[in-house]
């Protein structure tokens, strides 16, 4: 069935490490760091200098890795569903028996981000959406699977009522 919205398709929203190289006019790579423009010099082959390779590569794993933001998400709320209050170990074996375990929830789903104004296509903007919604933890909160499940079950009705309040063919 074709959908009638017209809107990317992003299956993952991933920022890889190599977008971040720059290069200046010449073809002479640049610091990989921010708001650095120095030329890369030895021994590092995508920073300046140590202090700019540390600087960013603690920014990007904090976050990049969707590991690392979770388990942020999920200390910050003291390994407790927030929708039932259960309190689950952090790790999923230790949960198995009782056949659920934590989950890190996006409250506003991923698939809104084109209609929020989010984009995708250039560096700057994967930024933005990364940081400001994906990642952003304000957006996000932890569950238990069995409430996510629940939860999740309703996205997709929801999101048709949301994007066509006036289409009474649902």
């Amino acid at each position: 069935m074709p959908s009638k919205f017209n809107f990317p398709k992003i299956s993952n929203f991933i920022v890889y490490i190599h977008e971040f190289d720059k290069f200046d006019e010449s073809g002479n790579q640049k610091c990989r760091n921010h708001n650095c423009m120095k030329s890369v010099c030895k021994p590092f082959r995508k920073y300046c200098s140590k202090k700019c390779s540390i600087q960013f590569t603690k920014w990007y794993n904090a976050n990049f890795y969707w590991r690392n933001i979770r388990n942020q998400v999920l200390k910050r709320d003291n390994y407790t569903c927030q929708i039932c209050g259960i309190v689950l170990h952090r790790k999923k074996r230790f949960n198995k028996p009782l056949k659920n375990w934590l989950e890190c929830d996006h409250i506003i789903p991923k698939s809104y981000y084109y209609h929020l104004g989010y984009q995708f296509d250039t560096l700057d903007n994967k930024v933005k959406t990364i940081l400001e919604f994906i990642h952003n933890g304000n957006n996000l909160r932890t569950l238990c699977y069995k409430c996510h499940k629940n939860l999740s079950a309703n996205v997709v009705s929801d999101r048709s009522k949301l994007l066509n309040p006036y289409d009474d063919t649902n």
